[in-house]
């Protein structure tokens, strides 16, 4: 390849990384795409869990050793918890990503404003899956360890009114509880979620075996 310029660009739109693919790269080797390649997927480790629209409009075909470069960026940005947009126009590329299976994996989208849109709607959906998933096992396991507290301090009232040994198991049970889902979440992705989990774990052993000890 006689160009200086690499034969991509990489420019940020809307908070997304657009990596577009120029016409040359159809035209270089293999060993010179592999390098380009390596090149430009050491930019994108750089970047955590990346959205990338992978803009392939400039290209009117595209050959088979270009669509292992596209591959192994769709596949770098899906290992580091990301998202991508296939953005093409030519019913020639199309037809060979139909033909290579791809068109059923990747979201492919004729203009920039539909792979916003998509990156946009699939981050909006992660948010809400992630709400979620917070809200379950941690505040389950919360209100299991305050039940749990709840019913050991009924049993060293003095105003007790029900049955000591009815007190200490509720409190065991509880805290079992808040064992259980504590544990859950201990090998969640998100630092904040994983240190709640210990919270939550080492007050309910805490909580549960006052309860054992008090009861035998």
């Amino acid at each position: 390849m006689t160009t200086r310029e690499a034969p991509y660009r990489i420019t940020n739109v809307n908070e997304h990384l657009k990596v577009q693919l120029l016409p040359e790269l159809n035209d270089s080797a293999w060993t010179e795409l592999e390098s380009l390649g390596d090149s430009l997927l050491l930019v994108l480790k750089e970047v955590k869990r990346p959205t990338v629209i992978i803009d392939l409009s400039k290209l009117n075909y595209i050959s088979s050793s270009l669509v292992a470069i596209v591959i192994q960026v769709w596949k770098l940005v899906d290992e580091q918890g990301g998202k991508t947009a296939v953005l093409n126009q030519s019913e020639m590329v199309e037809e060979v990503l139909n033909i290579s299976g791809l068109k059923k994996v990747w979201c492919i989208v004729p203009t920039e404003k539909e792979a916003i849109n998509h990156l946009n709607q699939t981050l909006k959906q992660e948010r809400i899956e992630r709400r979620r998933n917070f809200s379950t096992p941690i505040l389950l396991g919360i209100v299991a360890v305050l039940s749990a507290v709840i019913c050991f301090a009924l049993y060293v009232s003095e105003s007790l009114n029900l049955d000591p040994k009815v007190a200490l198991a509720a409190t065991i049970s509880f805290s079992v509880a808040g064992i259980l889902l504590s544990a859950t979440v201990l090998t969640d992705r998100r630092k904040n979620i994983r240190v709640l989990g210990v919270v939550v774990l080492i007050c309910s052993l805490i909580v549960g075996g006052l309860g054992i000890f008090k009861l035998f």
